[in-house]
Parts: C-alpha cells; structure tokens; sequence
C-alpha cells in the first residue's frame, strides 16, 4: 500500500514537474523573442509616405536630382584616379559616361600627354589649371566653365602622382547643356553658373537678361537656396558646387508669394 502511495505521489510530482518546465520553456521562448525583436528588429517598409511635403522643394528635387547624379557619377569616377590612367581606363570612362566631350591628360608643364577624342571643335584653354598656385596635395577636384563661340564647356580636373610626387592632371570634359538630357522635364529647369553668366534650360520662355541681372553675389553669399522674382515669375532655386565652380538650379515655384514658409527641405 505504502509502495503504491509512493508511485502516486512521484507521478505527481513528475506531471507537475513536466508543466512548469513547459510553461517555463512557454515563457522563456517568448522572453527571448521579445529580446531578439528588440535588438534585431524586422524592418517595416512605407510605401504610403507621400514625399517632401513642401510643392516647391518636390518639383525641385524631382527635376534636378537625376542630372546631379550624373555630375556626381563622373567626380566619383574622378576621386578614384591617384596615378595615371591605363588605357582600360579611358575605354571603361566613355562606356560609363558616354555624355562626356572627351578625357585628356596633361604633365606639370601643362603639355598633353593623352587626348580623347584627337580633334575637337571647342579649343581647350587650361589657363585656370596652370594658374593654381596652391598645393595639388590638397586638392582632389578642380573644376572651370569655358565659354567660346562654340558654346560653354565644364571641364573637371583631378591631379595624378607618381612616388608620392605631383606629376599631371586628369581632365574630362563636357557641355553642361547635355545635362538637360537626363531631366524628367527639361522646359522645367535652369541650370546656370552666375559667375560665368550661363544659363541652360529647355525652356523658351524664359528672361535670362532679367536671371542675370539679380545679384547672385550677395545671394550665395547668405544662402545656398531661396525664392527669387524674375520679370514678375517666382523661382526657386538651389545653389551647389562642382569642384570649386558653382551652379544653380532653378524652376518655376508652385506656390504663391506668402505661402512659402520659408523652410525649404534643401
């Protein structure tokens, strides 16, 4: 009788043991659950988000964003270059950015030691290169907008070394109305360099006399955006560099005079 009690109590016991193991293991997992969704949480993806907020700031951004990706592309390209370039170089440059005028390389004493193409209808003047007078240790991108009768060229200049030692630059160029090409709206969007008095744009009508006679000086001397009134339209525009030559976007501002908070995404 004794025996039988004993067996009894010891499955008791044992079912007993089972649940709070279970329940043990129940709570445990969810303990460690919830640690692990803390520390490496599932990203939520929010295709509802509807965007900039501000109308300005969106027609802006979608406007110049796909031409500024190519300049960036071409300065990356460039910011790699620290010796000078293989010939597997300039084949892979012209199949990447096939855009680009040319590519040319050229010694410390300015004279070219590569040229692509060999001839070309807009003379390459490196007057603003061979003027620096500061370190090409220090710089990485140099950059200048050359104006002739066959119209602007940009051209973007990296230095090359060899032992640690200056040795030459890296030059490609382009014209800065090609960018137009890559704009979703081209009639939408001016592009200019206030220094140089370009202007490029699709649009017709536009008055670049009255865009160049406001003073971008004491603009882009407080500001790298803003709202501007030219011949009684409202632009707004966002200045950036290149190198060291700076450019401005601008479009037709969607909202009136007044609505503008004045906190622009830019």
């Amino acid at each position: 009788m004794e025996f039988k009690n004993s067996v009894r109590y010891f499955a008791l016991f044992a079912f007993l043991a089972v649940l709070v193991c279970a329940g043990g293991c129940d709570y445990g997992s969810k303990v460690w659950h919830d640690a692990q969704k803390a520390i490496d949480p599932n990203p939520e993806i929010n295709l509802s988000h509807a965007g900039i907020e501000n109308p300005d700031d969106n027609k802006l951004a979608l406007l110049f964003t796909p031409v500024d990706a190519k300049i960036l592309a071409i300065c990356e390209a460039l910011s790699t270059v620290d010796s000078h370039p293989d010939d597997n170089w300039f084949k892979l440059l012209f199949m990447r950015y096939p855009w680009i005028s040319g590519v040319l390389t050229m010694d410390d004493e300015a004279s070219i030691l590569v040229k692509l193409p060999e001839a070309e209808i807009k003379p390459f003047k490196s007057g603003p290169l061979i003027e620096y007078e500061g370190d090409w240790n220090e710089i990485k991108l140099k950059s200048f907008v050359s104006y002739s009768e066959f119209g602007p060229e940009m051209y973007l200049a990296t230095p090359f070394f060899k032992d640690a030692e200056f040795k030459g630059l890296v030059v490609v160029h382009f014209d800065p109305r090609i960018l137009l090409n890559f704009c979703p709206d081209p009639k939408k969007l001016v592009i200019m360099q206030p220094d140089g008095g370009g202007v490029w744009t699709g649009s017709e009508d536009l008055d670049k006399e009255a865009l160049l006679k406001i003073d971008w000086d004491e603009l882009l001397d407080n500001d790298v955006r803003g709202v501007v009134n030219v011949a009684g339209v409202r632009y707004v525009w966002l200045a950036r560099y290149i190198g060291d030559t700076q450019i401005v976007y601008l479009t037709k501002a969607v909202t009136k005079e007044g609505e503008d908070d004045g906190i622009l995404f830019f």
